[in-house]
């Protein structure tokens, strides 16, 4: 029997070109959660932040056997010169607000998840703190959760923001599942055209980083086989 990964995501978008040709197995716009499953792997999405990603690994939980975990998806980048055009691999994963550490079963460098979308000083403080190179919302949770069932555990990121990208606040545009409010985003930055500038460049980054994380998955899966 092929090993089964379970693949988190916070959005789809995150996973889109991966499973752009996958079966859907279940979507829940009301719920904010998506499933999409391939005879060795299972990608989940229930929007951003802790909550949303146990919500992610219960779905995936719900279609069957699970032999690994692999949280995915954008992460904001915390130093000068980290690589935009590769996908990383964390060794080291802290929550930011319990100060827990867990280490992954391989990878180079420290990813820290914290409870919002961070800005560019709290950036620089957040890389002080806890000499790291990469912000999220999720990873911990899901590193957590792993260690709590004794199942094999690794984090796959892209960076979607520059660390001295000048983002606004990503939680007034965040509904109560855990999704993200483009058409409220769209009209803010509308209204603030000096973002215009920064946005364009985040969506550029943001795709480039979804193709970076499928062609890195591809290869897990197609290896499992």
């Amino acid at each position: 029997m092929n090993p089964r990964v379970a693949i988190l995501a916070a959005l789809p978008r995150e996973v889109a070109p991966l499973v752009r040709d996958w079966p859907v197995s279940n979507v829940s716009r009301r719920e904010g959660t998506s499933v999409w499953e391939c005879d060795g792997a299972i990608v989940a999405c229930a929007g951003m932040g802790g909550k949303r990603a146990a919500r992610a690994l219960e779905l995936a939980s719900s279609r069957g056997r699970i032999d690994s975990i692999i949280s995915v998806g954008y992460a904001g980048a915390l130093r000068a010169g980290m690589a935009v055009d590769r996908v990383h691999w964390p060794a080291t994963i802290i929550d930011d607000r319990t100060g827990e550490r867990f280490e992954c079963s391989d990878g180079d460098g420290t990813l820290v998840t914290t409870d919002h979308a961070v800005g560019r000083d709290e950036k620089l403080a957040l890389a002080a703190r806890w000499n790291a190179d990469l912000a999220d919302m999720e990873t911990a949770t899901v590193a957590r959760l792993a260690k709590m069932r004794h199942l094999p555990f690794r984090a796959l990121r892209a960076i979607s923001d520059r660390v001295d990208d000048n983002l606004p606040d990503f939680g007034r545009f965040t509904d109560e599942q855990g999704g993200f409010r483009g058409s409220s985003f769209a009209i803010y930055v509308a209204l603030h055209p000096w973002l215009i500038p920064t946005t364009f460049r985040l969506g550029k980054q943001s795709a480039q980083a979804s193709r970076l994380i499928a062609r890195a998955l591809r290869q897990i899966i197609e290896q499992a086989e």
